[in-house]
């Protein structure tokens, strides 16, 4: 018996050793190195390449093998600290629509593939190339607007920033339903944000303004907003932004150093609503003009409240600081008293400036409140700063300070019913025949 028993159990061992043996000759056998085309090309493609690319605002391109493998460990250190691909807010990979954060796997793919050798691999499993155009993502525009004259930039080691004003004035009210920025020259585009331009803007024959010109204090209203790597946002049917009568579009940009001549004819593609609007996008603002932060300190933080007079759907924010822009964050109440911090930038850079716009939009209650809270920082800390010695006010200069944050959203209870066709309310015939 005791026999059988010690048989048994060494047939046991056996077989648990065969098991383990094959389990790690299998592990052996799947752990193939990391290369460049099996593994890291597909992830460079599809967070990287908007940037990256020839003819794009990044200064190296990440398309084959031979321009990635000199950055490979300075692409690994980046992504490692999340610093690239830039995206400031906080909040779970997939709150937002076209978040290019890595993914923890993607991030350790190219950790290992780097401390592997960062080898090439068969360039024949690599994804195909991919053909990067400066078009219209979402087809052709119902109005296209384009700059009076080409823009030149002459070489400089000196950011600049230029208002265009488009030609183009809205002969009656009109209903938009997208505000597509194309730039000329992707090169030489920073960032642009469009604005509403009243009919008192005086617009000299070149068609813009350069550096000295101040939007706000001319009563532009900023209305959508560009940066490399963001897409076009197509409001949901029945939600749209009406453009007042008289209005025209303008575009301040924001070009980076050059080191050499540029030329650059951005366009805006506006798409305009059909069908039925229920709804007119709105935005909540916060802002404090009484800003003024004090020479050296690091820890400058101010607060605007707001309040929703109606149950709202918040489709998506967007925050404006300047070079002191140390972090922003919108903090709510609720009715029933519960505090949430439904919006953070911890890490504010004002050379990434987006719209962050929700997957699944968000539902608040009447009566919520939104504290608007930026934070500064005028020490010789901030890298940016380009004088800690001096006070700060607000102002339109980058010099300056601004603390903008925008809530975009619509009101639940809001149904216009208007009948809209090209952008325009198609009046009741009935009703005109009627008083005929």
């Amino acid at each position: 018996m005791n026999t059988k028993r010690i048989w048994m159990f060494c047939a046991l061992c056996l077989i648990a050793l065969s098991l383990a043996t094959i389990n790690w000759i299998t592990q052996i056998s799947n752990a193939a190195p990391i290369t460049y085309a099996r593994d890291v090309a597909p992830i460079l493609q599809k967070r990287c390449e908007e940037c990256h690319h020839a003819g794009g605002i990044a200064p190296m391109q990440f398309t084959t093998y031979d321009a990635v493998r000199p950055w490979a460990k300075s692409i690994k250190e980046k992504v490692a600290s999340r610093q690239m691909p830039p995206f400031h807010a906080t909040g779970a990979l997939g709150r937002y629509l076209d978040d290019p954060r890595l993914t923890d796997v993607e991030i350790a793919t190219i950790t290992q593939w780097v401390d592997g050798g960062a080898q090439r691999g068969n360039l024949k499993e690599a994804p195909k190339p991919r053909e990067w155009k400066n078009d219209w993502q979402l087809g052709m525009p119902d109005l296209t607007l384009k700059v009076r004259k080409t823009y030149t930039l002459p070489q400089s080691a000196k950011d600049r920033y230029v208002f265009f004003v488009f030609d183009h004035v809205f002969p009656e009210d009109t209903w938009v339903s997208s505000i597509a920025t194309r730039p000329g020259n992707p090169k030489a585009v920073h960032h642009a944000n469009t604005h509403l331009v009243p009919p008192n803007v005086k617009v000299p024959d070149e068609g813009w303004m350069a550096d000295d010109f101040e939007p706000g204090k001319n009563g532009t209203i900023m209305i959508s907003g560009w940066v490399p790597g963001s897409n076009d946002v197509l409001l949901p049917a029945g939600t749209a932004v009406k453009i007042p009568k008289g209005m025209r579009f303008g575009i301040q940009i924001h070009y980076g150093p050059n080191d050499k001549e540029l030329s650059d004819a951005t366009s805006l593609g506006i798409y305009l609503a059909d069908g039925t609007v229920n709804k007119n996008l709105r935005m909540m603002f916060g802002d404090r003009k009484d800003l003024q932060i004090p020479a050296g300190e690091a820890n400058y933080s101010l607060t605007s409240k707001s309040t929703f007079a109606t149950d709202g759907l918040i489709r998506f924010f967007h925050v404006h600081m300047h070079l002191r822009g140390k972090s922003y964050a919108f903090r709510f109440t609720y009715p029933d008293g519960r505090q949430e911090t439904l919006f953070d930038v911890p890490n504010y850079d004002f050379n990434w400036q987006r719209s962050y716009i929700l997957q699944e939009p968000i539902r608040v209650a009447k009566g919520t409140q939104v504290e608007f809270i930026g934070a500064y920082d005028n020490s010789t800390k901030n890298k940016f700063n380009p004088d800690p010695t001096k006070t700060i006010r607000w102002g339109e200069f980058t010099t300056d300070e601004m603390m903008q944050g925008r809530i975009f959203w619509e009101a639940v209870d809001e149904k216009l019913n208007l009948t809209v066709k090209k952008g325009v309310v198609v009046k009741n015939e009935s009703a005109s025949n009627g008083r005929q």
